[in-house]
């Protein structure tokens, strides 16, 4: 893979504060020692943003991944805990936060939100702060399959009998959006007529699907290398599995459906019990820093919320319309809302029943 160009000023300074940290060691001995605990989905930190935090504060980022958002909830109910930044959305910051397992934002520490429109703090609520936007979509490899799906049906109705080749995800919330969006359902219906309809699609597709895994986390394990075409996956999702595979040409590439898609928000949140708070909000400020964001959103292949930081990217991140969908894509979009903890409940219990069932096959 060709891997989105980062303007060389942005890669000069990484290097220059990187070496000032190896010729003046003493000024962040005492930092050093500190480590950032991050829980997020593998490779979603630019690795040189990494380097220029680590060179700038002498601070390590220790990275705990997680591959769906029951994961990740499951870590954060822990009560002994040592996250000190989270990825979260929404539902699960709104949810957390009113049990008390997240702060609410102190925003007179975060002047950097003032780079982020109403749009994108809205989406992340009054618990966290917008870190990554996007949609959700097929990634298919492009020299194994006759033409490009452009349906949901062409992810969730393969032929009866193909082999295994299909790669979804175990999350809750986003295995059942595209049934539900493919059945003109809305992504957060309570509705149990809607939800098993959706469960139905899911199982009838099951026997055409490899792993229930994430795509990136299952590739990377060198696992279904040689049959996997087709994922339920992320924008900018395509770029790291090209990266994954190592073969030439981009293979691995990403359409939204013409039905219409999820409209994703990202965001970042501090557990209660962090035990440094200043320093997971010195991290949440430096993230906020538009030549941060930018670096950031321009290695990863992902939009950032971050008007000044959009204004940095080449032309060709911008006008990429895998990164930033153009407005008729977005305005066939939908978004998570806060809804009841039984009705994601029942979600829950709906995928367990499915990857039970595809299991016992």
């Amino acid at each position: 893979m060709t891997p989105k160009t980062t303007p060389a000023p942005w890669r000069s300074r990484s290097l220059i504060l990187l070496a000032l940290g190896l010729l003046f060691p003493s000024t962040s001995l005492h930092a050093a020692e500190q480590t950032l605990t991050l829980l997020t989905w593998e490779e979603y930190l630019s690795e040189a943003v990494i380097e220029r935090w680590q060179a700038e504060t002498g601070v390590r980022i220790e990275q705990i991944y997680f591959d769906s958002g029951d994961k990740r909830d499951e870590i954060l109910a822990k009560p002994d805990h040592q996250i000190d930044v989270v990825l979260t959305e929404l539902i699960s910051s709104s949810r957390f936060g009113a049990r008390g397992l997240l702060d609410p934002l102190d925003e007179k520490s975060l002047p950097g939100l003032s780079h982020l429109s109403p749009r994108w703090r809205d989406s992340c609520g009054p618990y966290s702060v917008p870190y990554l936007w996007g949609t959700l979509g097929i990634a298919y490899r492009s020299d194994r399959l006759d033409q490009a799906p452009h349906s949901w049906a062409d992810l969730l109705k393969p032929a009866p009998h193909d082999a295994p080749h299909i790669i979804m995800m175990e999350d809750h919330e986003d295995i059942l959006a595209s049934p539900l969006i493919l059945q003109q359902h809305s992504i957060n219906t309570s509705d149990n007529d809607e939800l098993k309809a959706a469960y139905e699609l899911l199982l009838a597709q099951a026997p055409a699907v490899l792993t229930y895994e994430y795509v990136i986390t299952s590739l990377r394990s060198q696992r279904y290398l040689d049959q996997a075409d087709m994922a339920l996956a992320y924008s900018g999702d395509q770029q790291v599995l090209n990266e994954v595979e190592g073969i030439d040409g981009e293979p691995w590439r990403y359409v939204v459906p013409a039905e219409g898609t999820l409209l994703w928000v990202d965001c970042l949140s501090v557990p209660s019990i962090t035990p440094d708070k200043a320093l997971a909000y010195r991290f949440l400020e430096f993230l906020n820093q538009p030549d941060i964001a930018a670096l950031n959103a321009a290695d990863l292949g992902v939009a950032t919320p971050n008007r000044a930081a959009r204004e940095l990217l080449p032309d060709d991140i911008r006008q990429d319309p895998t990164i930033y969908p153009p407005e008729e894509v977005l305005a066939r979009s939908q978004v998570y809302e806060p809804r009841p903890l039984e009705a994601t409940q029942t979600r829950r219990r709906i995928i367990s029943a499915l990857i039970n069932a595809h299991d016992a096959r």
